[in-house]
């Protein structure tokens, strides 16, 4: 693990975390029915369940996120890669909600701009030559 001074990268630490902790926090709130989506939009979910949305955010972006912001925190070699899986992530995410539930929300493309940025710091991180062990 490296943890020097030159690779770590806060800015994606605080952007990922920012991501993570609203994931987070918004699966809870859905999974405790605090964030009502409505019959509509519930009824376009998988199993019509609020529950397994909030289980599948928290799985597919909040957790992600947060092992990026770790790592971006640290300066572990691995950033890159884990930068580039959860942007992908959330990019994909945000298609699918907006393919299953057929509705908009300002937050859709303020995490799609988040996620692809993510991604982007991945990609222009991730060093050359052989990968770290």
């Amino acid at each position: 693990m490296t943890t020097s001074r030159e690779t770590k990268v806060p800015w994606l630490a605080l952007l990922a975390g920012f991501v993570a902790v609203n994931a987070l926090a918004g699966s809870v709130l859905m999974a405790v029915g605090i964030v009502d989506l409505g019959n509509t939009v519930t009824a376009r979910l998988p199993f019509d369940s609020t529950a397994f949305a909030a289980v599948a955010l928290a799985v597919v972006v909040g957790l992600p996120m947060a092992v990026v912001t770790v790592l971006a925190a640290t300066g572990h070699a691995r950033t890159a890669e884990a930068a580039m899986i959860a942007g992908a992530l959330l990019v994909g995410w945000i298609g699918v909600q907006l393919t299953m539930i057929r509705t908009f929300s300002l937050l859709q493309p303020v995490m799609l701009i988040a996620g692809a940025a993510v991604f982007l710091a991945g990609a222009t991180a991730r060093p050359s030559g052989p990968r770290p062990r």
